[in-house]
C-alpha cells in the first residue's frame, strides 16, 4: 500500500442516473453508495474524483475536477452491494502523455510503481500504478508521445472487487459479459455491456492473489 502521507482517495464522482447504477446491482441512496474507502457521487456531467487532502491549485489535477473529501471514518454498513462488489481495485485514467501526467501526479503526492509497456506495434501502451489506500489509480497513454502532447487526462473506467460472479451474473449477460480470466494471473473479470450507456467504463474482477505485483 501506499505510504501514510500519500493522497487517500475517498470519493468518485460519477455519470449515469440512480436507475441505471441500480441495473447493475448497485444501491444508491440518496444518489450514492459506498463501496470500500470510497464514496461514489451519481449523476455527475463527467468523471471526478476527492482526495483526504487539499493541494491541487485550481480545483484540477491534469484536467480532472479534484475536490477535498474527508476518509470515511467506518464502512460499517457499505461493505457490499448487492451485486457483491465490497471495493474497488482500480481507477483507470488516460493521458495523451503519461511521462507528463505522471509527474503531476507525483507532485501532488501519489507515487508511481510498476510501469510498463503492452502490446505491440501502434498499439502498444504505457501503463503506471498509483496505490492510494486499499486501490489503484492506473494511468494509461501511448508508449511513444506525439511531440506536443497533453497531460491533460480524463477518468475512463473503474474496476470493483468482487468475491465471487453469483450475484453479478444473476443480473443477465444482457448487462453483463464475462467472466473471463483477466491480465492478472488467477483473477476473472467480467465487464458491463456498452449498451448501458452509463458514461463509464465498468468492470468487476475476482480479488488479488497472493503474490502479485502490479
Amino acid at each position: 500500500m501506499g505510504a501514510a502521507n500519500t493522497p487517500l482517495l475517498t470519493k468518485l464522482l460519477l455519470p449515469g442516473e440512480p436507475s441505471e447504477w441500480e441495473k447493475i446491482g448497485f444501491a444508491p441512496r440518496d444518489s450514492s453508495f459506498q463501496v470500500g474507502q470510497v464514496a461514489c457521487a451519481i449523476g455527475a456531467t463527467e468523471p471526478s474524483w476527492a482526495f483526504d487532502i487539499d493541494g491541487v491549485g485550481p480545483d484540477r489535477l491534469c484536467g480532472i475536477t479534484t475536490e477535498e473529501f474527508a476518509a470515511p471514518l467506518s464502512t460499517d454498513g457499505y461493505s457490499q452491494q448487492p451485486n457483491g462488489a465490497f471495493k474497488i481495485d482500480h481507477v483507470v485514467v488516460v493521458s495523451d502523455a503519461p511521462s507528463q501526467t505522471k509527474a503531476i501526479f507525483e507532485k501532488f503526492g501519489l507515487v508511481g510503481k510498476g510501469a510498463r509497456s503492452v502490446g505491440s506495434g501502434d498499439s502498444q501502451r504505457s501503463q503506471c500504478f498509483f496505490w492510494t489506500g486499499e486501490l489503484l489509480i492506473e494511468l494509461v497513454g501511448p508508449a511513444v508521445e506525439q511531440q506536443g502532447a497533453s497531460a491533460r487526462a480524463r477518468i475512463w473506467g473503474v474496476t470493483f472487487v468482487v468475491a465471487d460472479f453469483a450475484a453479478l451474473m444473476a443480473l443477465g449477460d444482457d448487462l453483463v459479459s464475462g467472466p473471463r480470466d483477466a491480465v492478472q494471473a488467477g483473477r476473472q473479470i467480467a465487464t458491463v455491456t456498452r449498451q448501458q450507456e452509463i458514461g463509464i467504463e465498468l468492470a468487476f474482477i475476482s480479488p488479488h492473489v497472493k503474490g502479485f505485483c502490479a
